[in-house]
């Protein structure tokens, strides 16, 4: 495609969207349906957390946690690494935009690092609820896990909310890293996350160091605030500390990053 191309593709753009909040709803829902045209996506965040939950359901679904069974913390843990999946994904996806001219073409528009940055975010969020939704639902179908609906709403939400850190981290591995790396490093940290985190096996049965380590990852923080309903212990405080600035760092470097790439498209 040459410049003259792309600066009338951007002029159309630029002349129907020519408010920059418009510009940011196309852009995501551009993103949305990107996202949801790939195969992988489905796999990663929807069927490969459900057939996890149901894996280890029926191995230790039948031990309790005080009040609350396995199955049901399980549940959420499931749940919370489908939603991990999605929101690295979603912002991953950016490097599909950047390989196929996309992203350039929406910088000659003008799209704000603001827009950009909550575009992404908004796309997540809304990729993520699937996750979520339908670990939930087999739980409750399959897995027998019941609960007030208060709770299931209020656990559902609170992984929901608490993904943003690692929705800014699939951005910062999109904009900083080459675009052949990003898949294989996106689906290196998801792995090391989840298990790190806590969410295929408890983070207190693991060593002191490592558990340690659990407790300053953003993986432990989202299962734990997923768990905290269930269990009716009193809220985490201390990870809202943890997760501010996981999103405080990553928002930084994911705004570099945009500046950095867009620098890199005008050349």
């Amino acid at each position: 495609m040459t410049s003259t191309t792309e600066s009338e593709t951007a002029t159309v753009i630029g002349g129907t969207l020519n408010k920059p909040h418009n510009v940011t709803a196309f852009y995501t829902v551009q993103s949305i349906l990107l996202s949801f045209r790939e195969w992988a996506f489905v796999i990663f965040t929807i069927a490969l957390p459900v057939m996890m939950y149901l894996l280890f359901s029926q191995l230790f679904g039948d031990f309790t946690a005080g009040e609350t069974t396995a199955g049901a913390l399980i549940m959420v843990n499931m749940a919370a690494y489908g939603a991990l999946g999605a929101a690295l994904t979603a912002g991953a996806q950016l490097q599909i935009e950047r390989r196929t001219g996309w992203f350039r073409q929406l910088m000659l528009t003008g799209l704000t690092p603001s827009g950009f940055i909550t575009g992404k975010i908004v796309t997540a969020l809304v990729l993520v609820l699937p996750a979520i939704v339908i670990v939930f639902v087999v739980g409750f179908t399959i897995g027998g896990v019941r609960a007030p609906v208060h709770v299931w709403l209020l656990s559902g939400a609170m992984i929901w909310v608490s993904i943003l850190p690692m929705v800014l981290l699939g951005l910062v591995l999109a904009l900083w890293l080459k675009s052949e790396t990003v898949g294989a490093v996106t689906t290196i940290l998801l792995l090391g996350l989840a298990a790190l985190g806590g969410l295929w096996i408890p983070a207190d049965m693991m060593p002191g160091a490592m558990f340690t380590i659990a407790q300053a990852l953003p993986s432990y923080w989202i299962g734990e605030f997923g768990r905290w309903p269930l269990l009716g212990v009193a809220f985490p405080m201390k990870g809202l500390a943890i997760m501010a600035a996981w999103v405080l760092a990553l928002a930084a470097l994911a705004v570099m990053g945009y500046r950095r790439a867009v620098g890199e498209s005008k050349r």
